[in-house]
């Protein structure tokens, strides 16, 4: 009898235990500082693909902008910078922040890194991954807010109850993938749930977000 009362008592530890969600630690850099304007520098590629930094780049300001806040256009900000003798991303990314957000007169500067953005390929199979880093400063160079996400994508073929077509089915599909992956559905989702969802790092509504969407 008591062996069963210690069994019983186990599995009520554990179920509890199973229950308990870990807090998530709220990043409040942005409720502190109260940004108008944000300025979202050139990404940095450390991935193979040179596409991937403009794909990135030009999904970024739009979003931002939705949340209220005022978001530098990105042809302005290249051509200042190339007008200042700067041109590489990381070369970029490596000047003080204070002397960048004051040559704009931004409240913070969004530094952004490619960290993965490829397709592995396996025959009949495929998976396309993006991995980002991003981190706010403030003009004072502090940096207030830093995130991470990854995000990955597998093709699923439906079942016709042919196995012979479904090989082939899949097959294609992967091939196409691999010739052609589309990273912008990844890309977008990622920076959603960084900016809109994440608790940890959501941002909260800038002053520009009309009243009826607050």
């Amino acid at each position: 009898m008591k062996h069963l009362k210690l069994f019983f008592s186990i599995i009520i530890v554990a179920i509890l235990a199973g229950c308990q969600t870990t807090k998530v630690e709220r990043q409040t850099g942005f409720e502190e500082l109260q940004p108008r304007s944000i300025l979202v520098l050139p990404v940095v590629n450390n991935s193979v693909d040179v596409d991937a930094p403009l794909a990135v780049y030009s999904s970024l300001p739009v979003m931002l902008a939705e949340k209220g806040y005022y978001v530098y256009p990105a042809n302005t900000v290249k051509t200042i910078l190339e007008y200042e003798g700067l041109y590489e991303p990381k070369e970029i990314q490596q000047v003080p922040a204070e002397s960048i957000a004051q040559m704009f007169d931004a409240d913070v500067v969004l530094y952004v890194s490619i960290e993965r953005w490829d397709t592995s390929y396996a025959v009949i199979s495929s998976t396309t991954e993006v991995e980002f880093t991003y981190e706010f400063k403030n003009r004072s160079g502090d940096s207030i807010w830093k995130a991470s996400k990854k995000m990955a994508y597998s093709p699923q073929n439906q079942s016709s109850g042919n196995l012979i077509v479904d090989l082939i089915s899949a097959a294609v599909t992967a091939a196409i993938n691999r010739a052609a992956p589309d990273y912008m559905p990844l890309t977008k989702t990622a920076n959603y749930q960084v900016f809109y969802h994440d608790p940890a790092t959501y941002l909260p509504d800038g002053p520009y977000m009309p009243q009826d969407k607050k």
